[in-house]
């Protein structure tokens, strides 16, 4: 799963690739957003501004693939 992130008043997104989970039963709805713990998502922001990402900066979309720790 992938979620694109950008700051308020920034311009420059990052899309935080997150590993593939388990894979659901057949007829089992897919994960949504929603269901990712919002501490697990400001780490993987933490990650992505660690590992180069300027929100505040102009340019292209910067995609960081993190673990299912976030970092």
């Amino acid at each position: 799963m992938a979620l694109a992130v950008r700051h308020r008043e920034g311009q420059r997104e990052a899309v935080l690739d997150f590993p593939a989970g388990p894979q659901p039963r057949f007829g089992a709805p897919l994960l949504k957003p929603s269901q990712i713990a919002p501490t697990l998502v400001a780490k993987a922001i933490a990650s992505a501004i660690a590992a180069g990402w300027e929100p505040l900066s102009r340019g292209k979309t910067v995609a960081i693939v993190v673990d299912k720790t976030g970092a």
